[in-house]
């Protein structure tokens, strides 16, 4: 060991065995910095790394030894005499009398500083690293600094080698964090075929995993088209049901070429675009990837700012096409799912309207339009109501083949039907959370007591009209809010569409007197106008 007055060198082997012994940086800078404040009593040790900070260099301490402390994270490199060190590069040696505080502010010391010396660590000729040295009981001198210079030598080989390592370290952990996060990505959208569920479950682990302020998710339409379908977090430039077309938006530029788009700075004449008019919550930094299916456009996927305030940069957009291709896959399944239930709605609709225009017998076409759809809606009670002369009356239920019209349990149902004559288009009323989605405040009270009553969540009344007028009204419910989706929707619509028609015929029908009687005289005729036609084109 030494003092100021007399130097003794460092013996290097204990020091090199020592720092061998750790793999990591913050040990082995705290052997170092032991191990300068043991060769220098009376003193304090810190030790630094440069690191990259907000696109720029700083002095990150690493550790002290000795009466000191540095509050700071980082220190900048253009200040006091850390700047100095970093524009020289050189061991340096600032006699306490000729320093002011403002030299060393990042230091907090309660002792009086004597001296302040600095050892620069260097790294394949590049300055990445300082031993700082506070005297407070003797000047320190330049053969000091050279006598610590077989020390700095030993510990810039060994810090570098802790930083290459721990990059490696962290590098390999965050593959495998990220095959875990993706493999955890696969189990979670594989855990639902709905659409519906599907996507705001993408859309949230996209912004967990890439730790943003928002994802937007687009599907393309039929018409070429992308509709945001899906937003996770906040991005005031754009809102859930908007669409975008090639030369409209930079996810309908990305859904013409299918490349990738990485934009980094707000400056971006893109993005300046996009932000017109939005104060709080802009688009600073925007990464935008198509979802391609076996070479088809399914849609694109948008993450707007790191919530760290960093831009995004080619690894998180790497990884974002990474997570797309796990997406895609899950939208596959889902549209399958899709296809196959609107094959069954299909089927159902087919089925159901070969029995309601196969038959002119009213009671037959009442129980196929409230009993047909079951098979591929899961409502549980569909009823009708036939206009008879000017009054709606309830005329069939399902499941129910002898109905009692005055049974007390269809007495708020008959209610509902005739309060829905006055609609012109179909009406969906729903209840969640307690909430009755309608914009009138006497249809939620009317529906917030029937739901009550009857355990119901949702009601779907279609109005049944022709161009004579209407015919009666038709009603499908459920205890679930979301018992329709718009496959059933459509399915309704066509079904209300033939069963008017076929309705106001079997009406009708039913009304024509002695049909049973005329009937025959007709198709008699008919075969006669036949038989007619073929004597008279006979030749003679």
């Amino acid at each position: 060991m030494a003092t100021q007055g007399s130097v003794v060198a460092v013996d290097i082997s204990a020091l090199s065995a020592q720092l061998f012994d750790h793999r990591e940086v913050l040990p082995r800078a705290r052997i170092v910095a032991q191990a300068v404040a043991e060769f220098l009593p009376g003193s304090a040790v810190a030790i630094y790394l440069l690191a990259t900070i907000d696109d720029g260099q700083a002095w990150a301490p690493q550790t002290t030894v000795g009466d000191l402390t540095i509050p700071e994270s980082a220190v900048s490199t253009g200040e006091g005499t850390l700047g100095i060190l970093a524009e020289k590069g050189e061991p340096l040696v600032f006699s306490g009398k000729d320093l002011l505080r403002e030299h060393y502010a990042h230091l907090h010391t309660r002792r009086t500083l004597t001296s302040l010396a600095y050892v620069p660590l260097q790294s394949r000729g590049e300055l990445f690293g300082a031993i700082e040295i506070l005297s407070f009981e003797g000047e320190l001198s330049k053969s000091t600094l050279s006598a610590l210079q077989p020390v700095a030598d030993v510990a810039s080989g060994a810090l570098a080698n802790a930083v290459a390592y721990e990059q490696e370290r962290n590098s390999t952990l965050s593959s495998i964090t990220r095959i875990t996060q993706l493999y955890d990505l696969e189990k979670v959208f594989g855990s639902t075929l709905e659409l519906d569920q599907l996507l705001p479950i993408i859309a949230s682990k996209f912004r967990e995993v890439l730790e943003c302020q928002a994802v937007n998710l687009w599907l393309l339409q039929g018409d070429e088209s992308l509709e945001l379908m899906q937003q996770s977090g906040v991005d005031p430039t754009v809102s859930e049901g908007i669409t975008q077309k090639p030369g409209e938006g930079i996810a309908g530029d990305v859904s013409d070429d299918g490349e990738p788009v990485l934009i980094e700075s707000p400056n971006n004449e893109r993005l300046v675009a996009r932000n017109a008019g939005i104060e709080v919550g802009a688009i600073f930094s925007l990464m935008v990837a198509p979802l391609i299916d076996k070479g088809a456009l399914v849609g694109v996927v948008e993450a707007a700012n790191r919530l760290d305030g960093t831009p995004f940069d080619d690894d998180e957009l790497f990884a974002l096409t990474t997570l797309t291709e796990t997406a895609v896959g899950a939208l596959h399944n889902a549209s399958l799912l899709m296809a196959e239930r609107k094959v069954e709605i299909l089927e159902a609709l087919v089925k159901t309207s070969g029995e309601i225009t196969s038959t002119l017998d009213l009671d037959r076409v009442l129980q196929a339009i409230v009993n047909g759809p079951s098979s591929v809606i899961a409502y549980e009670r569909a009823g009708i109501a036939l206009d008879e002369n000017g009054a709606l009356n309830l005329k069939a239920v399902s499941g129910v083949t002898q109905l009692n019209i005055d049974d007390p349990q269809y007495r708020g149902l008959r209610e509902i039907l005739r309060w829905g004559a006055v609609l012109k288009e179909p009406l969906l009323i729903t209840q969640s959370g307690g909430e009755i989605d309608s914009e009138r405040e006497e249809t939620r009270a009317k529906f917030r007591r029937y739901f009550e009553e009857t355990g119901m969540r949702a009601c779907q009344i279609v109005p049944l009209i022709d161009e004579e007028g209407r015919v009666g009204i038709l009603l499908f419910e459920s205890s679930d809010p979301d018992f329709l989706t718009e496959a059933h929707l459509e399915m309704i619509k066509v079904l209300a569409s033939q069963g008017t028609v076929a309705l106001r015929n079997a009406s009708l029908y039913k009304e024509v007197p002695f049909i049973g009687v005329l009937q025959p005289l007709v198709e008699r005729k008919k075969r006669f106008i036949v038989l007619t036609r073929f004597s008279s084109s006979a030749p003679c």
